[in-house]
């Protein structure tokens, strides 16, 4: 499969969860990975400021306690990263480590 055909399979199954529906959480991150690899692959900044949108909409799902909310953050600082490197605004930095570091916090806890 190739990455836009992915890209549209991972929004296929996002429309099919709704707003409450208990798998929305796994629907956005699955979708947000997906426009993260086109944009590792293609270079294009949109399909990353979409997968950052996406991971921030399913980390509001997963709170404190939810087993996948450390990977949520680190996924999520990847992204930042990657959009820092692309466009050198520092907030995405700041924004990289804090995420980071709230997910190593998390598992410290864990």
């Amino acid at each position: 499969m190739d990455l836009a055909d992915d890209v549209s399979q991972k929004r296929g199954e996002l429309d099919r969860c709704p707003r409450g529906h208990d798998g929305r959480d796994i629907a956005l991150s699955r979708l947000a990975a997906a426009l993260h690899r086109r944009f590792e692959n293609d270079g294009e900044i949109d399909d990353l400021n979409e997968a950052i949108i996406l991971y921030r909409a399913a980390l509001e799902l997963r709170p404190v306690k939810h087993a996948n909310r450390a990977s949520s953050l680190h996924d999520i600082a990847q992204c930042l990263a990657d959009r820092f490197r692309q466009t050198s605004t520092v907030s995405d930095l700041d924004d990289a480590i804090t995420a980071e570091q709230e997910a190593l916090q998390l598992l410290k806890c864990g």
